[in-house]
């Protein structure tokens, strides 16, 4: 009897440290919204928990849970036409997970469509860096030699031509005939043609 009495007790308190854990009222509800696509209502639950207790957010199927919120409900705002109202749920899902390279890649299209070029730096800078870690297939270098072409002729908008050279030629050495090919081939002897007059 004893032993059944301390083992319930042991039980209830290991109960009670998993609640105290992982069963955080808001994460339940986060996760229930999410499960019933509702994104808004999940993402505003996680917040009110990340608020109260940010560790337990490292678990990883939570965090990306989270991150996915952000990242659907801007699909959404997106589809009914409020791109830049999405924006802000796709900065705030890659702010939670800067190793999101689908979000990178977002954030980095939003800004070229924009014209944007200094914020296209900062995000296709990062990209690169993502997409580099890829497995080693075909489709990475072609994603690649995109990446580093918009990189590239970002850093020329901005008149940066020595750093735009280097991920232009890093583009066509990536993708030496992809469809961004002949862009990077032009861009770059724009780029060298004005480091040039910059020089002199």
């Amino acid at each position: 009897m004893e032993k059944r009495l301390m083992a319930g007790a042991l039980f209830l308190m290991a109960l009670g440290l998993a609640s105290c854990a992982g069963q955080d009222p808001d994460i339940r509800r986060g996760d229930t919204f999410f499960g019933n696509k509702k994104y808004y209502e999940a993402f505003q639950a996680y917040e009110r928990a990340y608020a109260r207790n940010e560790q337990a957010f490292e678990e990883p199927a939570l965090r990306e849970r989270f991150k996915n919120a952000y990242y659907y409900h801007g699909g959404q705002l997106e589809l009914a036409g409020s791109l830049e109202a999405a924006l802000k749920y796709y900065e705030k899902g890659f702010a939670l997970m800067p190793t999101d390279a689908g979000m990178c890649d977002k954030l980095a299209k939003y800004y070229w469509g924009e014209e944007d070029f200094e914020k296209c730096v900062e995000y296709f800078e990062i990209l690169v860096e993502l997409d580099a870690k890829a497995p080693d297939t075909e489709n990475k270098w072609l994603i690649l030699g995109e990446d580093f072409y918009a990189l590239g002729y970002s850093l020329f908008k901005n008149k940066k031509y020595t750093e735009a050279i280097e991920a232009l030629q890093q583009s066509l050495k990536a993708s030496p005939r992809g469809k961004f090919a002949a862009k990077a081939k032009s861009a770059l002897e724009s780029a060298k043609f004005e480091l040039k007059k910059q020089n002199r």
